[in-house]
């Protein structure tokens, strides 16, 4: 057994006032309804077998009509310079590590799971600097509005292309959860939480306010526009 792979059900176990992913989303809910927001869709950067996109749309039902997610489907990319300061504080950051089954398998689990129409379901296959880019922004247009967005990519690399691509995306009231930002040790110069912290400072148009930690190493914020 690999000593750097965590253990799956050790976040589920806590208890007390510990803040799991499905008591956010039901956060979430509750924000939205009272926001008067009540169609849009929830992204997920990092979705991997789209466990954690089930969680959100059984909690969002009736508010999210689509889900966009993200994956290599292959694991972690190849890390840049950037990525491999202090490895020793990221073990499980490398190569090929949370390779998914396929992008097929994972659409067909967040269809049979939650019922949502196969063709709301939307899949992006390839690494960040290939997918973001060439993905058309104006298919967003009727959507709605971007209820939640999930950042789990754990690399300061993939981190940073994603945040730069939500920048015109974000609106006032959008939830930004970023899974991995704890990790690294909690270093605030490593890792996603490097990559947030540079976003927040240099986009000129999206600004955050601190919601709470949850899920043991994540953040949850909500996006205003500056």
């Amino acid at each position: 057994m690999n000593k750097f792979r965590p253990e799956a059900n050790f976040v589920q176990g806590l208890s007390g006032d510990f803040i799991g992913k499905h008591n956010l989303f039901r956060m979430v809910r509750e924000f939205a309804r009272y926001s008067n927001i009540d169609n849009g869709y929830y992204m997920e950067f990092g979705i991997m077998n789209g466990d954690t996109a089930i969680t959100a749309y059984r909690n969002l039902r009736g508010y999210v009509n689509h889900i966009y997610g993200f994956d290599t489907f292959s694991g972690h990319p190849e890390q840049k310079k950037t990525d491999q300061i202090h490895p020793e504080y990221a073990p499980y950051f490398f190569q090929g590590n949370y390779a998914a089954v396929s992008d097929e398998f994972c659409k067909k689990n967040i269809a049979a799971a939650t019922l949502l129409d196969s063709n709301n379901i939307h899949l992006f296959k390839g690494e960040f600097s290939n997918t973001l880019q060439s993905f058309e922004k104006s298919q967003l247009n009727d959507k709605g509005f971007p209820i939640c967005i999930l950042v789990d990519c754990d690399l300061y690399s993939s981190a940073k292309e994603v945040f730069d691509f939500l920048t015109d995306i974000c609106q006032t009231g959008t939830w930004l959860l970023i899974d991995d930002y704890w990790c690294y040790r909690g270093d605030p110069k490593l890792g996603v939480r490097k990559a947030f912290d540079d976003w927040i400072e240099t986009n000129p148009r999206i600004g955050v306010s601190f919601y709470c930690n949850f899920n043991a190493y994540s953040r949850a914020y909500i996006c205003h526009e500056k």
